[in-house]
């Protein structure tokens, strides 16, 4: 009976670029009920495919999980990544266009793994280009983090909590003195400026 860990078996030690294909495209919900001899004959492996296909088996059925490990594809995916399970295909099926053009000659293999990395390159540029421009903080804004004793990044919260604090700090209503009041005043302005910046930004009321 065919099983998942046997078809990743087969596809491991087979090097046949075109059995690897059939193989994948297999469709095993349908034909789990069938034998290793009726898979070889839909796929129609010659003499020295079904030796190797037939030694694998033998070894899966004394012992499975040991079979799996021995056989296990060198290109295994680190994780469940989607990143890495792509790295992993690349490598595949870079080394087999290269072998592929080593056997056959220059123009027989199949690069086309290489435009997917190319877009996956242009998304993750993208991406990157995307996060800068998040995180690009213009010159208003830190004269106003400043005004607030604030560091870039900060949050809704922190800066009310940093108003509410320069504030009671600076209000002009606390100093008698003429210039500290006078000082007083342009600080208090200059933190209820950058107050009302961060409450449009944030969109608060």
């Amino acid at each position: 009976m065919l099983t998942k860990m046997l078809m990743e078996i087969f596809q491991a030690i087979i090097e046949d670029p075109t059995i690897q294909r059939m193989l994948g495209n297999y469709d095993l919900n349908k034909n789990k009920d069938k034998d290793v001899e009726q898979m070889m004959d839909e796929l129609g492996l010659n003499a020295e495919q079904r030796a190797k296909f037939r030694e694998a088996y033998k070894d899966y059925q004394k012992n499975p999980n040991q079979s799996y490990e021995k056989y296990k594809y060198k290109y295994e995916p680190k994780s469940d990544s989607p990143f890495d399970k792509f790295d992993a295909y690349f490598n595949k099926f870079e080394d087999y266009a290269k072998e592929t053009e080593e056997k056959y000659g220059k123009g027989t293999g199949d690069w086309r793994h290489r435009e997917y990395a190319k877009y996956r390159n242009q998304s993750n540029e993208s991406s990157s280009n995307s996060q800068k421009k998040s995180s690009f903080v213009s010159d208003e804004e830190k004269k106003h983090l400043q005004s607030l004793e604030l560091k870039e990044g900060a949050t809704f919260d922190e800066i009310k909590a940093a108003y509410k604090a320069q504030m009671k700090k600076y209000h002009p209503d606390k100093f008698s003195d003429p210039t500290q009041k006078k000082y007083a005043e342009s600080l208090s302005q200059r933190i209820n400026q950058a107050y009302d910046y961060f409450k449009k930004k944030f969109d608060q009321k």
